[in-house]
């Protein structure tokens, strides 16, 4: 999935809901750019949705002899839970605890390694451990995939001993999965419902052009979709701190900065920009900090590719931003336009 995406269904919801007659607001949300998402913020969304399905499993395998695990997008282990202090020094003497990488490349086949590497769920027991610490152990394990954005979020791994394995772990790992991807899935919904609610807030009460965002996703009317970085402006907004009321711009203009929530940036805010002048001089020349951005997506193109990007991104400079006019002047359709935009992440 592109790093840029538009949700035409989210998008046509918003006639119902009093916008401008105008106003075409595209939803730009992150994918599987691994440039764009960390393995922190991965984790910190993982374990948010998480939270209560590995609570009431602890509950579940608290008579049992278990460990349960959470391993980040890069196979270091974040959370880890055992029934027992017999089965936590167990853990501790193979040095699986929190903080350890258990990537194949690190640590051979194991549970979690083994399903960050294949992306499925997987079993590894006894001698299959590349480690012969953990021979007396069998561990499921499976990927947390992103219900919606198809991004690796983790791993969530099961162990027991080798002794008692049954089809219990795999039921249980399964359960699991479910419970965490319902979820992400709840989660993804509620952020993308409270910033939409927020944006059409603002945009109702304001005469400029308004763009709400947060780290992950970016709700931005049509004129200003190629020019501006969801990822650069979201930096600058996390420079100026949750109180900020305004936001500053490299071109010098001034923008009101709304919170989503009032003191907790996190959860995303507006930003208003000044009426009344052109797209392009909102932003200032070549859009709001893409230009770096842009450097490492070019160096990853090829020679034909790096001609079309020049020619799209020069077409939507001079109409200002406007979308048909740059279709008209290329003399593709908009449906092309959109597309060629997706896959340069413009």
């Amino acid at each position: 999935m592109n790093s840029a995406v538009s949700w035409e269904s989210f998008v046509r919801e918003l006639d119902a809901r009093n916008t401008a007659p105008n106003a075409l607001v595209q939803a730009k949300d992150r994918g599987t750019d691994s440039l764009e998402l960390s393995p922190f913020e991965l984790s910190q969304e993982l374990m948010r949705s998480a939270h209560d399905v590995l609570r009431s499993t602890e509950d579940a395998l608290a008579d049992t002899t278990t460990w349960l695990a959470v391993a980040d997008a890069s196979g270091v282990i974040t959370y880890e839970w055992a029934s027992n202090s017999h089965v936590k020094n167990l853990m501790s003497r193979a040095d699986v605890e929190a903080g350890a990488d258990l990537t194949e490349t690190h640590a051979g086949a194991n549970g979690v390694g083994t399903a960050l590497a294949r992306r499925s769920r997987t079993l590894v027991k006894g001698s299959e451990h590349y480690n012969e610490s953990w021979h007396p152990f069998a561990c499921g394990a499976s990927p947390i995939i992103h219900p919606v954005t198809k991004t690796m979020m983790g791993v969530v791994n099961i162990t027991c001993l080798v002794a008692e394995q049954n089809q219990h772990l795999k039921i249980t790992l399964n359960s699991m999965v479910a419970g965490i991807q319902h979820g992400l899935l709840a989660r993804s919904r509620t952020r993308h419902q409270r910033l939409l609610d927020a944006h059409l807030r603002v945009r109702q009460q304001s005469r400029g052009p308004v763009v709400t965002l947060d780290a992950f996703t970016m709700i931005v009317e049509d004129d200003l979709g190629a020019l501006i970085d969801r990822q650069s402006i979201w930096e600058l907004i996390e420079s100026v701190g949750p109180l900020a009321t305004e936001l500053s711009l490299p071109s010098g203009q001034r923008l009101q900065l709304i919170p989503v929530v009032r003191g907790r940036l996190s959860e995303g805010c507006s930003l208003v920009f000044e009426p009344g002048r052109r797209v392009a001089e909102l932003v200032g020349a070549g859009g709001l900090a893409a230009i770096e951005v842009q450097k490492g997506r070019r160096e990853r193109l090829g020679p034909l590719e790096q001609a079309e990007f020049e020619v799209i991104l020069a077409a939507l400079h001079s109409t200002g931003g406007n979308k048909s006019e740059a279709a008209a002047k290329l003399q593709i359709s908009r449906g092309t336009l959109y597309e060629r935009l997706r896959r340069y992440g413009l």
